[in-house]
């Protein structure tokens, strides 16, 4: 497990999500962009249930894309559903020497937004992942 440090602006957005969504965060990142959060296994269907407004909310009060995705202990299932916005086809995993390496494959019209202006969104979901994987690349198949 990696040692993360969290700042007074991520315990904001922390604070403002559990208010909102009255469902407990596991995870919270950022990058210019957007803001990632990460909710406990099973725990997004009850989020939408008790607010089914919560993103266009949080996206109001923080003024970022948001993103909402449910953490599973299962890595697949873990990288699907980070990607699901991006309407992911495929995920390819290759084990080595103790590290995994990811290639996500997207919907072609999506590939842009998962990457993002910069490879800033990339970035974020590989900080995200390997928060709780051994994970050695997480990459976007072109």
């Amino acid at each position: 497990m990696k040692e993360v440090t969290i700042d007074n602006r991520i315990m904001g957005y922390i604070a403002l999500f559990e208010k909102i969504g009255r469902v407990e965060l596991k995870e919270c990142l950022e990058n210019e962009d957007m803001v990632l959060f990460i909710v406990g296994e099973r725990r997004l269907a009850e989020l939408f249930k008790r607010n089914p407004n919560i993103i266009t909310s949080l996206k109001d009060k923080i003024n970022k894309h948001i993103l909402v995705a449910e953490f599973s202990r299962d890595l697949l299932n873990y990288v699907r559903n980070v990607f699901f916005r991006f309407k992911v086809k495929e995920i390819y995993l290759t084990w080595r020497e103790g590290q995994i390496d990811i290639l996500v494959a997207v919907e072609q019209s999506e590939v842009g937004k998962a990457i993002g202006k910069e490879g800033r969104n990339i970035k974020l979901f590989r900080e995200a992942i390997s928060r709780s994987f051994n994970i050695k690349s997480l990459n976007i198949k072109q």
